[in-house]
């Protein structure tokens, strides 16, 4: 396949976490960079070897790129994206897809008329560790699966980010930030979610502005809920409960575990790529002893099924693949759209005080062909 010709829009953090591991996926070539800050987009590209340091705008208007990766804030997300799509570029968006449906029904609507893909992170549900989860599921080691537990709880971001404010403004919170790995993963394995019943409170209207010398400098605004819990119905009959918080000092909860009639499962954690899950099959109970009790069996780390060196860049290597062979990527636009509702969806039930019905549906994506560690990723 002729590698995807992939052009950045965005060179923080997490670019990295696209760019470090790049090489493994030989069918993609980032051909440009691009920030509204000129001198850090040269420094990334002279770190990284690419060859064009842009504005967005420039960019935009280069014929090499064929694929944008959107790497801005999540503000910025939904306008860089139809930027992009008018420029007649395909588009993988970093989480969320936007900040409202109705941005995110402009995205496809845009991207219909265009004729091009669009989609969005998170892409570890195509990592090893996920997608050996998912075989398992779909192989019967669990029976069928009628349940999960998902959570992310931590204190806060402010210990560690340098720009911590975005994070508490409207449209943000821990729901559209962290959420999106379990969401994202849940339907992976259940298909896609029927409504959504949620609380969603905060625990202050401000907090202390760590500094790094462990004092305090100032309060954040605190505008978006801070703990959100809640439980989803799938269209399978399958129910999951759900907790993500930045009220959480510490915790012994799992990431992510899912119930079956034949075992459990638990997952690695789902914002990473890597892990081996690690199951317990329940046990037929002996009815002429009545002593041996139902569900015995150990815990146990399962092998993985698929090569485990992917990072964030199997998103790009598996949406290169879909637009040459023109099928839907495994991110693409429905299923992205399918999430963020159900990631809005929480935050509506909890200020409405009733379920919510999820309106939007989306295919399951298609597990990825198990390959071994020296073979090629394989997106059939």
């Amino acid at each position: 396949m002729e590698p995807i010709r992939v052009g950045i829009i965005g060179v923080g953090n997490v670019l990295n976490q696209y760019l470090d591991k790049i090489g493994v996926h030989p069918d993609v070539e980032i051909v440009a960079l691009a920030d509204v800050n000129p001198e850090a987009v040269r420094a990334r590209a002279d770190e990284y070897s690419v060859g064009k340091a842009l504005s967005p705008d420039e960019l935009l208007a280069d014929d090499d790129v064929e694929l944008v990766l959107n790497l801005t804030p999540p503000k910025l997300h939904a306008p860089v994206t139809l930027q992009a799509i008018a420029a007649g570029k395909h588009v993988l968006s970093e989480k969320p897809f936007a900040t409202s449906l109705e941005e995110a029904q402009q995205i496809l609507d845009a991207a219909r008329e265009a004729g091009v893909k669009v989609g969005s992170a998170p892409t570890t549900f195509l990592g090893s560790g996920m997608q050996t989860s998912r075989k398992l599921i779909d192989d019967g080691w669990i029976g069928r699966p009628v349940a999960a537990f998902g959570s992310f709880a931590c204190r806060g971001y402010e210990y560690w980010h340098p720009n911590v404010d975005p994070f508490y403004s409207p449209g943000a919170g821990p729901m559209l930030d962290i959420g999106p790995y379990l969401i994202t993963n849940l339907v992976n394995f259940f298909g896609p979610v029927a409504r959504v019943s949620a609380s969603a409170p905060r625990s202050s209207e401000t907090r202390p502005r760590p500094t790094p010398d462990g004092g305090y400098d100032g309060e954040i605004q605190i505008q978006t809920p801070t703990h959100v819990t809640g439980t989803i119905e799938f269209e399978s009959g399958s129910v999951a409960t759900v907790i993500v918080s930045w009220d959480v000092w510490n915790h012994n909860l799992p990431h992510l575990e899912i119930y079956g009639t034949g075992g459990s499962l638990a997952t690695p954690n789902p914002d990473h790529f890597s892990g081996s899950p690690v199951l317990r099959r329940g046990e037929p109970r002996d009815l002429s002893l009545d002593m041996t009790p139902p569900g015995g069996g150990d815990w146990r780390e399962t092998p993985i099924t698929h090569r485990d060196d992917a990072y964030r860049g199997i998103g790009l290597a598996e949406f290169g693949y879909a637009i040459r062979n023109g099928l839907e990527p495994r991110t693409g636009g429905a299923f992205a759209y399918h999430v963020l509702e159900v990631l809005l969806a929480f935050e509506k039930s909890a200020s409405r005080g009733e379920h919510v019905v999820i309106e939007s549906t989306c295919e399951r994506p298609r597990a990825l062909p198990s390959v071994g560690p020296h073979e090629p990723y394989r997106f059939d």
